[in-house]
């Protein structure tokens, strides 16, 4: 093996002369930086070096603008581009406010993760998988063509570097995009987003950003894992950096105060525990009741959809969906498999009925896709596409006005 010495006083010299750049634009964060040593870094002292003051959302829009479900038919399915060929709209320009009430926006994050990486890809994945996505024969409702105008934001931007500040970034993201004033306003008047992810980790930026329009809302949770979990259990309580995972988000959510008081349900649980009578009194102290997977096998779908509405009521509902809820014969992208699940058909069938009983949905995710993990027949990333496509007919279904 060789080494090669490079000419010290040289290199000294050439750094001592570099010059910063003036302009206030390359500078990423904002303001003068300063030099921290390790310790001083953001996982150690993250709100005391103002990293977090960080500059509007920038939106990483599609390559390619699909067809906009005009006359025009003889586009390519296969070219690549927005999620169902929807317009590409840069929603976090206040001059786009007016132009849209429904968006498709990605997060493409997964430093949260506990297992398997990749769901950074899930975003980009979940467009290709949707690119055969066309009003279907079981719905009544074509939901490009019904009241609400429906866009694709592209991803919002987060550094791969922090994860703290990227939660931040996304945090910014989705409220720059909620504080934007709806299309059609007479019929709903707050712009809502289907979020796909990423790690599940998004869920809890999602809900900060939302919590000030919403307040407190009642999530709808199809997970095959808790994710309530004490930072203690997953992380191990090592520090501020390590305490928010995909398995501790909502923990941390009804800590903050952003969910309601015991209308927040599980759903597809089947997940192996870390401490049985710790972990599901946690769970309970969060807010949260559960249908376990195999229950469906004895409810059915209609008493499964009865139970969730019951246990919601009146409230705002915010739909989170775990892609590994789904049985790994039907979705094997993903970063933490549970055998035993459901199929595409039924989780399909719950959101439909979820949506025939009117519960007022503001917002919504799909998480956990890691496409590398697919197989060649796409699997998982046209079951994003369909599971996004029923939660849009689900927002087209109950259109939703901010309290007042």
């Amino acid at each position: 093996m060789y080494f090669y010495l490079l000419p010290v006083v040289a290199v000294s010299t050439a750094v001592a002369t570099a010059v910063s750049p003036s302009n206030a634009a390359q500078k990423p964060f904002g303001g003068a930086k300063t030099s921290l040593d390790f310790l001083q870094s953001t996982i150690f002292a993250r709100d005391e070096n103002g990293i977090l003051n960080i500059e509007d959302p920038v939106g990483l829009k599609p390559t390619f603008q699909w067809r906009s479900f005009s006359n025009e038919e003889d586009e390519l399915l296969y070219s690549g581009g927005t999620f169902a060929h929807l317009p590409a709209v840069d929603c976090f320009d206040p001059e786009s406010s007016g132009t849209f009430d429904v968006a498709i926006v990605g997060h493409p994050f997964d430093l949260g993760v506990t297992y398997r990486p990749g769901a950074r890809f899930g975003p980009s994945g979940a467009r290709q998988g949707a690119r055969r996505i066309s009003p279907s024969i079981d719905n009544g409702v074509n939901p490009f063509r019904s009241w609400a105008t429906v866009v694709d934001c592209g991803d919002i931007f987060n550094t791969p570097f922090d994860k703290h500040l990227a939660l931040k970034q996304l945090e910014k993201g989705v409220a720059a995009i909620t504080a934007q004033k709806a299309k059609n306003h007479t019929v709903g008047d707050a712009v809502r987003i289907i979020n796909i992810g990423g790690d599940h980790t998004i869920t809890l930026p999602i809900l900060r950003a939302l919590h000030k329009t919403w307040g407190p809302v009642a999530v709808l949770h199809f997970d095959s894992h808790l994710d309530t979990w004490d930072p203690v259990q997953i992380g191990g309580g090592l520090s501020k950096y390590t305490d928010i995972n995909h398995g501790t988000m909502l923990h941390i959510a009804h800590e903050e105060g952003l969910l309601s008081n015991n209308s927040n349900m599980h759903l597809g649980t089947r997940c192996p525990l870390f401490e049985q009578h710790f972990d599901l009194n946690n769970d309970l102290r969060c807010g949260f009741k559960y249908i376990r997977a195999k229950q469906l096998d004895k409810l059915g779908v209609d008493k499964i959809v009865k139970r969730i509405v019951d246990t919601v009521g009146d409230q705002y509902v915010y739909l989170s969906v775990d892609i590994d809820v789904l049985d790994p014969a039907f979705a094997p992208a993903t970063g933490t498999i549970e055998p035993g699940g459901w199929t595409t058909r039924e989780l399909l069938e719950i959101i439909s009925g979820l949506s025939e009983a009117g519960l007022k949905i503001v917002g919504s995710d799909v998480v956990e896709f890691t496409p590398i993990y697919d197989n060649a027949a796409e699997t998982t990333a046209i079951a994003i596409g369909e599971i996004v496509y029923e939660i849009l007919q689900w927002m087209v279904n109950v259109p939703v006005a901010r309290p007042t």
